[in-house]
């Protein structure tokens, strides 16, 4: 489970400085489509983890399932306010819970 949680961490600090980069107004779109394959890596490792019993958390699939819709409708349309909410009340409170919930001993 260290390396899931190392790969959380780096997703968190990866979202936090885009979501920098939104609000400071400087150029975001390249770093966002750069970690768009990261962001796939960390949800199918979350939903893997889940699947063999490794992580115990109660998920909302459809919530994980707006949220990447969202970040592709942001990204789509380069509407920065929406892709901002998006990253910061959507994908990293879902990441947060996770990190909590390791942290917690959500682990089986």
């Amino acid at each position: 489970m260290e390396e899931f949680s190392n790969l959380l961490l780096q997703n968190i600090n990866t979202v936090k400085g885009i979501g920098d980069k939104i609000e400071n107004h400087e150029a975001y779109i390249e770093d966002m489509k750069e970690y768009l394959p990261s962001l796939n890596q960390m949800i199918m490792s979350l939903f893997t983890a889940i699947q063999e019993s490794k992580l115990c958390v109660e998920l909302n699939q459809d919530f994980i399932v707006q949220v990447l819709n969202d970040i592709l409708y942001g990204i789509e349309n380069e509407d920065s306010v929406f892709l901002l909410d998006v990253l910061r009340y959507g994908l990293l409170e879902l990441y947060e819970y996770i990190g909590s919930e390791l942290q917690s001993g959500g682990l089986s």
